[in-house]
């Protein structure tokens, strides 16, 4: 199973590491990484709207072994 994090770094602020609340779990990478491309898109778009200058932005999946 596979899990999505997106880290936002804004100029003049700490970078924040973000996941899913409540956490989901993916099958697939593929699968995870479209959702993750989504909320990424979503995120940084919202910083934007509210003038934040967003020094570098990631987001990657990882796939957790003791999933259920």
């Amino acid at each position: 199973m596979w899990k999505f994090l997106i880290v936002i770094c804004v100029l003049g602020n700490p970078c924040v590491l973000m996941e899913e609340d409540p956490l989901k779990f993916y099958k697939t990478e593929s699968e995870c990484m479209a959702n993750a491309s989504a909320k990424h898109s979503d995120i940084t778009t919202t910083f934007k709207e509210y003038g934040y200058h967003i020094e570098n932005s990631h987001f990657d999946c990882s796939q957790e072994k003791n999933s259920i």
